[in-house]
């Protein structure tokens, strides 16, 4: 089963990451052909016209909310 879904946001891992790259959105999942789950591959998108793929190892989901603390 892939990591990511179409519509996740995900930021890059790395480095050397630019920062017009850096947080996008999984607009398509592209499994391996011999469905080997950590070759599975998501292009994201980065707005500007700007998609990318990457491998899932590249990628970590952005949290939306921060997680609220029990009082």
């Amino acid at each position: 089963m892939p990591l990511f879904k179409v519509g996740d946001r995900v930021e890059r891992i790395g480095a050397i990451v630019p920062v017009w790259m850096k947080e996008g959105t999984v607009t398509k999942v592209i499994p391996h052909q011999h469905g080997i789950e950590w070759a599975t591959q998501y292009e994201v998108d980065f707005g500007q016209q700007l998609k990318s793929i990457f491998y899932q190892n590249e990628l970590r989901l952005v949290q939306s909310d921060p997680p609220h603390e029990l009082e």
